[in-house]
């Protein structure tokens, strides 16, 4: 009998212990509950880290992540299709970033239109992205175009503009282990992006009016300014430059100092259809041009983005 009680009473106390769906609808928002780490058994990993002591192994666990637990594979060995663990494959930029689209009334040259531009902005490093767009829905493609060149962000900061906070957004942030916030309805200055942009928007303004600079240069300009400003030393970020705290290396700022935008080059004609480089020609073997910009993907360091005062076409050249 004595036995039999026993068991009664400690299903009693289990049946008490267990959290009820009623239970749950209690419990307010605030209430923390409890998580208990499994403890890991350094031991076992011991051949996995080359002997070391235990200490080094577990300290080793604490500041890593393990998000791929198992390896894909079962009785037979086949082929994987898809990455199993996306967020493993890029290089984590370690910040907040903050995002706004802003918009122009002219259309910027030699892009087929675009009217409007996306605005990143590092949280911690306060470096500046800017891609043009055609229309809203290519947001998604200039966050990839950040997180391809820059690694994948841990919190994108957005407003509540419908494309942004979009499906086909937060399959990208999912996939990636990026979170995301957006700023109440018409409380624009949550996001961090619309301080940023304001320095930018006066520096591009202030310029254009300086140098004259036409209506249809705009996305060049402001994409200039970032350029500068990316590689402006800054009080808050201890006067180092915002790509420093990005990047951790010491930024070589030579290039900035040849040209301002809109400043009038001469640059090399290339062998075309007009022109065969032979002696006595009547076209030129050197092209007249504005200075643009910088080119970041095309030749070495010191290349720059021509806008070519014949065809109105931008060029790259490094011979200027």
């Amino acid at each position: 009998m004595n036995i039999k009680s026993d068991e009664v009473n400690e299903q009693t106390e289990a049946e008490e212990n267990i959290v009820k769906p009623q239970d749950l609808d209690e419990l307010e928002v605030n209430d923390e509950i409890e998580v208990k780490k499994k403890p890991i058994d350094v031991s076992k990993w011991r051949d996995h880290f080359l002997g070391v002591p235990d200490k080094k192994i577990r300290k080793t666990f604490e500041n890593t992540t393990q998000f791929a637990t198992s390896v894909v594979s079962g009785a037979k060995i086949q082929q994987t299709i898809k990455s199993p663990y996306p967020a493993n494959n890029i290089h984590r930029r370690n910040e907040p970033v903050a995002t706004d689209t802003f918009f122009s009334a002219t259309a910027a040259i030699g892009t087929g239109g675009q009217k409007m531009a996306q605005f990143f902005v590092g949280r911690k490093s306060l470096a500046i992205h800017i891609f043009g767009m055609g229309t809203e829905s290519e947001f998604i493609n200039t966050l990839e175009d950040v997180i391809r060149k820059w690694g994948a962000i841990d919190l994108l900061i957005l407003d509540s503009a419908r494309v942004e906070i979009s499906k086909r957004s937060t399959d990208l942030c999912h996939a990636l282990c990026i979170d995301q916030w957006q700023s109440e309805p018409y409380y624009q200055h949550q996001n961090f992006a619309e301080h940023r942009w304001g320095h930018a928007k006066r520096n591009l303004n202030w310029y254009m009016n300086r140098k004259n600079v036409p209506g249809y240069a705009w996305l060049l300009c402001v994409i200039w300014v970032a350029d500068i400003m990316n590689h402006t030393a800054e009080r808050s970020l201890g006067w180092r430059t915002p790509m420093e705290v990005l990047t951790g290396q010491t930024v070589d700022i030579s290039k900035f100092l040849c040209f301002l935008f809109w400043d009038p080059v001469y640059c090399a004609r290339y062998k075309d259809s007009k022109y065969s480089g032979q002696p006595g020609e009547d076209v030129s073997n050197e092209i007249r041009g504005r200075f643009v910009g910088f080119s970041w993907d095309v030749g070495h360091s010191l290349t720059f983005k021509i806008l070519t005062n014949d065809t109105r076409k931008i060029i790259r050249r490094s011979v200027v």
